[in-house]
């Protein structure tokens, strides 16, 4: 498991990528302890502070299969069920220590079985009706969405 300034980095990282792509006036961002009860990064963003808590849209099945993988026939990759949902519904139930916007982003960096456009839909029919602590919900992929 990675330490979490090494999380941190990679975190960044992913969110500059994804200001960048979704024209996000982003001023600064830095990592925030977890052990403080505030989201993952704090950002400017036009010049306000606003907090954004990061998920990887990620089968925990896959990732061990592609870590692990000798060949397609592995029977971990071929048992393999996608979470996103049910992380996203752990995430909005958490409370956060801070009185600015939160916002949360769900990032795929391929290693899930599903689609961006059936995560997308699978994820906007829950945050539809439930945003939890969350000003907005955004989705990075191939392309950025707003859920």
């Amino acid at each position: 498991m990675a330490s979490e300034e090494e999380k941190g980095k990679v975190e960044i990282n992913i969110f500059k990528r994804f200001a960048a792509a979704a024209g996000l006036n982003c001023d600064s961002v830095e990592k925030q302890s977890p052990m403080d009860g505030k989201p993952d990064l704090k950002c400017i963003i036009d010049g306000k502070v606003v907090f954004f808590e990061l998920t990887e849209a990620c089968s925990e099945d896959v990732a061990k299969a592609i870590a692990n993988v000798r060949n397609g026939n592995d029977p971990a990759f071929l048992r393999a069920k996608d979470y996103t949902s049910e992380t996203y519904r752990r995430k909005i139930s958490k409370q956060y220590a801070v009185k600015e916007p939160i916002e949360l982003l769900i990032y795929n960096v391929g290693r899930t079985l599903l689609s961006d456009d059936v995560l997308i839909e699978n994820i906007r029919a829950i945050s539809e009706n439930n945003k939890g602590p969350f000003r907005k919900v955004w989705y990075f992929g191939e392309h950025v969405c707003e859920l």
